[in-house]
């Protein structure tokens, strides 16, 4: 059984005044698939062509997307989204099963809910060809709401619930991310890249950074730092013999590249001379990660600490405690404030200034590896497979 849905979006009022029967319509059917509980949608426009029904996506000359196609793998199984959401037809695909004759009515007659619901069916592509027709539907179009469960079902993401108002007044956010996505997944798809490899290292290759234009430096279990073109995938420089553990992290901040060891220490290199200008002694163990935090340089290290040292005489001010495993990673959060991610599963907010430890902040429920800071949210990865997004 197919059921046909024929909507007519009328023009805007300046339109009407100018042409009194200018409209746009569009066809929409929404049958079921042979599993009986999946359904599958189809937008077509037989109006002003030759054919009986001519596919929307030849009419606007737009291609289709058909997101099963390009995600295969994405759709989250048993999901009620994905039971609800088309997931073998795209909305565009030629017509191949008998339509019921359809019947005219003005979509904007209907509430808000179930206009939203019949978006949910629809593919990226449909969906912003309708945003186009009237101000209302464009509306809907853009709800955030709907692009959350949109970008939940068809990538698989927990998304964030509550959003920042800074960014409430301009592109919704979550329909921000599902473009996004939906581009790198295409370019993923059909992208086509030059790979090039970096040889030379000794040993397995732990951290990088980009030092200038073109030029990467990268650390290693080997004890060196090595600068590459990768213009031509030279190696113009190596550094060595001043580590004597395993190269761990790597950080580029104003003129100064941060590198931290298993030796336990940290130097500071000079850009873009490359001369080790100051050495950092002091943990009791490797240095796992090192950022600056205004005229601070703060590390964190496997024996549980996090130290915050003078950028200018490198002379050790304080040391941050609480943590009661390896501090695995740190970012600068504001000119005095730096973020920490341990194995011992949180997040902490420390004031370098004074050492007080201002937050805690839980969740995961395994190690943490990874932290950063966007202006706006924590975002934090670690052993349980999961990104926590946290707002400051």
């Amino acid at each position: 059984m197919t059921y046909s849905l024929s909507v007519l979006f009328t023009a805007s009022d300046r339109e009407r005044r100018v042409k009194n029967d200018n409209f746009t319509t569009t066809y929409i059917t929404i049958s079921p698939k042979k599993d009986g509980r999946t359904a599958k949608t189809k937008c077509i426009n037989p109006q002003n062509n030759n054919s009986t029904f001519l596919p929307l996506k030849r009419k606007l000359k737009v291609p289709s997307t058909n997101l099963t196609s390009i995600f295969p793998k994405l759709r989250i199984l048993n999901s009620p989204l994905r039971d609800r959401r088309s997931s073998s037809v795209s909305c565009l695909s030629h017509l191949q099963s008998d339509i019921i004759q359809p019947t005219k009515f003005s979509m904007a007659t209907l509430p808000n809910e179930v206009i939203s619901q019949i978006l949910f069916f629809l593919d990226f592509a449909s969906i912003q060809m309708l945003s186009q027709t009237c101000h209302r539907i464009r509306s809907v179009c853009r709800d955030d709401d709907l692009w959350r469960k949109l970008f939940s079902a068809d990538f698989q993401f927990i998304t964030i619930n509550h959003v920042s108002k800074k960014r409430r007044s301009e592109i919704p956010y979550h329909l921000a991310l599902y473009k996004n996505h939906l581009a790198l997944q295409q370019r993923w798809s059909t992208g086509k890249v030059t790979t090039r490899f970096l040889q030379g290292h000794e040993d397995s290759v732990y951290c990088s950074a980009w030092i200038g234009k073109n030029l990467l430096a990268t650390g290693s279990r080997d004890q060196a730092v090595k600068i590459w073109d990768v213009s031509s995938g030279k190696c113009i420089r190596t550094l060595k013999d001043h580590h004597t553990g395993s190269i761990l992290c790597m950080r580029v901040d104003r003129d100064t590249l941060m590198t931290g060891s298993s030796d336990a220490t940290c130097i500071l290199w000079s850009l873009p001379e490359l001369e080790p200008k100051m050495h950092l002694r002091g943990h009791g163990h490797s240095v796992l990660d090192v950022c600056l935090v205004n005229n601070k340089i703060v590390t964190s290290s496997k024996d549980h600490t996090l130290r915050v040292w003078d950028y200018t005489t490198g002379n050790e001010l304080r040391q941050l405690l609480g943590h009661t495993a390896s501090v695995n990673a740190l970012d600068s959060v504001s000119h005095n404030q730096v973020v920490s991610a341990s194995g011992d599963t949180t997040l902490k907010l420390w004031n370098v200034d004074t050492g007080e430890c201002l937050r805690t902040f839980e969740g995961h429920k395994l190690g943490l590896a990874c932290v950063r800071f966007d202006g706006n949210y924590l975002y934090s990865g670690g052993l349980d497979g999961k990104i926590n997004a946290t707002e400051e």
